[in-house]
């Protein structure tokens, strides 16, 4: 017999000459088995496409591109959501974006437990997101971060390589004192109290409660706020100025390098506050005034847009401007004067979103940067979602109250009420609706602790045109040619000049400010004890 050598011991022009003699049984198990690696390759391959998420995926490299500061402006704790899950944890943020690219890939570790029983403790990763541009100029941007924990905790910290900082959290409402709020953007050196009134007489009479978001204010425009605080009508915030007290090297400062006072971070708070007690949440600026079209009140006019699609992700409102009058004194407030004498501008400005807040957790200044193209899931093995998008409202738009100029009462002239800015066909408001707010204001005005202001209340525009002149020089005139690049400028207006009036004496919020250990890459720092004080001034 023939001995056989390994075919690696012959050269290549001798392998030809082998010859190779299988067994009929093997080569039947050859093939059988090379069949079920086939069907097995078919299988597996068809699950996957089916399902993603048994995909393997080889994680994500995380770099970290330098050590930088956080402000935490508010940590809320869910023991039941609508939207959340239940035990869950949000909290609302300024972060430099330049710590990872991008900052929405990085994972922060949260830790829940409950002081009085040390054992009873859970970990979790939390998820990052923001409202603004990741490729903006700004370092600076919101960003919330995202967990569930257990019942019952009492103490949340975040981790970072073994560090731990306690955050301070609230509860969020679960009740409010109307189905509707509308949150209003900081007010910083803010001295036109008749816009106020228009805004919380009218959004009153349609069913909306005002919360405001205050950095700064005339010192008599704050006390007429807070007599109707007293009365239950509108819900005041301190918005506070971002600091770091302790630090261990230098940092970029924050206040002038994130968007606008961070609005959107505010807007996001307002919607975490309210979301578990509130059918709708309006997202304006105090010169924003919405009137339901065809409709009794904001609650019916925004569920007959929504009509129970849960395609709607939101109802997005454009901005038509006018210019109107105001008059100096208190008494003689009138809204219908104000309607009135309005008189439309061929400008129109970025609209506004209001929104079911179980759909949303957050929202930049004009909308949600989630609001297009959202995916919904209706089941867990869904592979393909349905998408929602924002609903552009063509039959009504907000009475955007941008330019109001001083009269004398004897030159107030009774004009006629302008058309809808929407459809351009429906009166704005009807003449009873108007008898009906300007005799209810007429009759919180006469209270006596807020008729006794009318003296202390700013008779001219003094900061009003300061940052108008201002805003324009920084960014409003990129804007309205159509030159502003989000990637070159930075939209923020904090070093404005405000000079101080000792005739005009301010409020401000502030605050005990905290900073946590250092810590890699983010070190925490946060504010308790908000309150206003008149002893820093009219500032941003």
């Amino acid at each position: 017999m023939e001995k056989l050598i390994h075919p690696m011991s012959y050269s290549l022009l001798t392998l030809r000459k082998l010859r190779y003699k299988l067994h009929p049984l093997r080569l039947f198990k050859l093939f059988l088995f090379i069949g079920f690696l086939i069907i097995l390759f078919l299988l597996l391959g068809t699950t996957a496409f089916k399902h993603k998420e048994l995909i393997i995926e080889t994680p994500k490299e995380i770099v970290i591109l330098q050590k930088t500061h956080a402000f935490v402006h508010s940590a809320y704790f869910y023991p039941v959501s609508k939207s959340l899950g239940n035990n869950a944890i949000a909290i609302v943020t300024t972060m430099n974006k330049r710590t990872v690219d991008p900052i929405t890939d990085y994972t922060i570790k949260v830790h829940g437990s409950m002081i009085e029983n040390r054992r009873k403790r859970m970990t979790n990763v939390a998820t990052l997101t923001t409202e603004h541009l990741l490729n903006d100029r700004c370092d600076y941007s919101q960003v919330l971060i995202q967990s569930n924990l257990f019942p019952g905790m009492n103490k949340l910290e975040i981790e970072s390589e073994g560090v731990l900082t306690e955050i301070p959290f609230k509860m969020p409402k679960y009740s409010a004192p109307k189905p509707v709020v509308f949150c209003v953007s900081p007010q910083f050196a803010a001295e036109q109290w008749q816009t106020f009134l228009t805004q919380l007489h009218i959004s009153k009479r349609y069913g909306a409660h005002l919360q405001l978001y205050i950095v700064s204010m005339v010192e008599s425009y704050y006390k007429l706020i807070k007599e109707y605080e007293k009365l239950g009508l509108v819900s005041i915030e301190p918005w506070l100025t971002i600091k770091f007290p302790v630090t261990d090297g230098p940092y970029l400062e924050p206040n002038r390098n994130v968007e606008l006072r961070n609005q959107a971070a505010a807007h996001t708070d307002c919607i975490l506050m309210y979301k578990e007690a509130v059918s709708f949440v309006g997202i304006l600026d105090m010169d924003d005034i919405l009137i339901p079209n065809n409709a009794n009140s904001y609650y019916e006019e925004f569920e007959r847009e929504y009509g129970g699609s849960w395609f709607i992700s939101a109802l997005q409102y454009g901005k038509a401007d006018f210019e109107t009058i105001k008059v100096a004194s208190l008494e003689d407030q009138s809204i219908t004067a104000i309607v009135k004498n309005a008189r439309r501008l061929p400008t129109k400005d970025q609209g506004k979103s209001f929104v079911r807040p179980e759909r949303f957790n957050s929202s930049w200044s004009h909308y949600s940067r989630n609001s297009d193209d959202k995916p919904m899931y209706w089941t867990p093995k869904q592979s393909v979602p349905l998408m929602m998008r924002r609903k552009a409202m063509r039959t009504n738009n907000i009475f955007h109250l941008k330019n109001m100029f001083l009269k004398n009462l004897t030159d107030v002239k009774d004009g006629a009420v302008p058309l809808n800015p929407g459809d351009n066909i429906t009166q704005l408001i009807s003449e009873d609706h108007l008898a009906e707010i300007d005799a209810e204001m007429k009759s919180i005005l006469a209270l006596e602790p807020i008729a006794k202001l009318s003296a202390t209340l700013p008779k001219d525009d003094y900061y009003m045109p300061i940052i108008f002149k201002c805003y324009n020089d920084s960014f409003y005139h990129l804007r309205d040619t159509h030159t502003l690049m989000n990637d070159v400028t930075c939209v923020n207006a904090f070093d404005c000049e405000l000079p101080q009036r000792a005739d005009m004496p301010c409020v401000h919020s502030d605050a005990t400010y905290h900073s946590g250990p250092s810590m890699f890459p983010i070190t925490f720092h946060w504010a308790t004890d908000a309150l206003f004080t008149n002893e820093i001034g009219c500032y941003q």
